[in-house]
């Protein structure tokens, strides 16, 4: 592999991490529920990245960098969001998500809609709310 295959390796895992994190904290767990940390997200996010198209990754992607750079604008705190304590982390991904701008509220709410997803999908999540968990991915959707 050159330069340029390991370089696109290293953006690719750094885009993950940032949307796995702004998913996390936007979807924390609870008390009766599991959050979306414990979903298999690392996963989730790859294919999601491999099966969607451009325009909804860049969007996550922007929405996580927003999430990650914003925490000035939600919560007077000159931090990136990962240096947050976990009360501000919450804080933060409570505020960001009714800012009363548009532009940074839509990409932001594509992030906890992948969150939801994500969560949603899982079996273990789907015991917890009493539904029956989705049968395996036949893998057909690309294909077809």
């Amino acid at each position: 592999m050159g330069c340029a295959g390991r370089a696109v390796d290293e953006v690719v895992f750094v885009a993950v991490w940032l949307i796995r994190f702004a998913m996390c904290a936007l979807m924390p767990r609870t008390p009766g529920l599991p959050g979306v940390e414990d979903t298999g997200v690392d996963e989730w996010v790859r294919t999601f990245r491999r099966e969607s198209g451009l325009p909804i990754w860049a969007g996550v992607f922007f929405g996580s960098v927003l999430f990650m750079l914003l925490p000035l604008v939600t919560i007077g705190v000159p931090l990136p969001a990962c240096f947050l304590s976990h009360r501000l982390l919450d804080k933060h991904a409570q505020k960001i998500t009714s800012l009363p701008v548009y532009l940074i509220r839509q990409p932001i709410f594509l992030v906890k809609m992948m969150a939801g997803l994500c969560w949603g999908s899982h079996p273990d999540v789907r015991k917890h709310l009493h539904l029956t968990p989705y049968p395996a991915d036949p893998g057909t959707w690309r294909a077809a």
